[in-house]
């Protein structure tokens, strides 16, 4: 189950619509934090769109401090908020580089069955071929 998973991130990140998938996620996870801040604090948060900019700067984690929740629910919801985000930005940044990683990985090895020498190898031809070099010049 977890090797799928990979091969989708690996897709995704390969495919580069990795930035729309993020932004995407982005916006309906602050849409939906932004509703629920209208719904608990309608006095701090006038409209959806004052509570969706208050989720857009706390999930990209500027928090500009303009708007903020006053009641011990509101900070509840700002606190899961923020811990939300911060996990959701370190588990992408852990699975783009995991996928990156992954597919050079793979990439290596198809180079190294197909015939190509690895990095190792070809360094040391080299090497071997610049000291008998090296050898006849002096």
């Amino acid at each position: 189950m977890l090797g799928l998973k990979m091969r989708w991130v690996e897709r995704v990140v390969g495919s580069n619509r990795i930035l729309l998938y993020l932004s995407g996620v982005t916006l309906v996870l602050s849409a939906g934090a932004g509703f629920v801040m209208r719904w608990v604090e309608p006095e701090v948060f006038p409209t959806v769109g004052t509570g969706v900019w208050w989720a857009v700067v706390t999930f990209c984690t500027v928090g500009y401090g303009d708007v903020v929740p006053k009641s011990a629910f509101g900070r509840l919801v700002a606190s899961l908020v923020m811990v939300f985000a911060i996990t959701f930005i370190t588990m992408v940044t852990a699975l783009v580089t995991s996928a990156l990683v992954t597919g050079a990985q793979r990439r290596r090895e198809e180079a190294e069955s197909a015939g190509h020498p690895s990095v190792h190898e070809a360094l040391a031809a080299i090497e071997e071929r610049l000291e008998r070099i090296e050898r006849r010049l002096g």
